[in-house]
């Protein structure tokens, strides 16, 4: 079950993540990476939008618990963005230079033409 103001919708191959929390605990990250990687397993999920717009803080523990996440989708070869990101946000995912990693952007519809 997913924590409270967490949603997921999934269009095809495509799942958006809404985090609707100002604070991102590990605990419910893990029960939201754990959603989503059901999504692959069962619902041929292969790409992930996740949208940070109201997340204030995230957790550094929510970051390894996403770069793990990352793994499994990339085995199928799915792509993870991130979008709306709060500036404290965006300089967490610069300092640890993740902001390579995950592809970063600004709205959700400028994210779903990515794929």
């Amino acid at each position: 079950m997913l924590p409270e103001g967490f949603e997921v919708e999934q269009a095809g191959q495509l799942v958006t993540a809404y985090l609707r929390a100002t604070e991102v605990a590990h605990i419910d990250m893990q029960e939201l990476m754990q959603e989503c990687a059901e999504k692959i397993r069962y619902n041929n999920a292969q790409n992930f939008i996740f949208d940070l717009e109201q997340v204030e803080f995230l957790a550094s523990a929510c970051i390894g618990s996403l770069v793990e996440f990352l793994q499994e989708v990339e085995h199928c070869r799915g792509q993870i963005a991130l979008v709306n990101c709060q500036d404290n946000v965006t300089f967490l995912f610069k300092v640890t230079r993740l902001d390579n990693v995950f592809h970063m952007f600004d709205d959700l519809e400028e994210a779903i033409e990515s794929f």
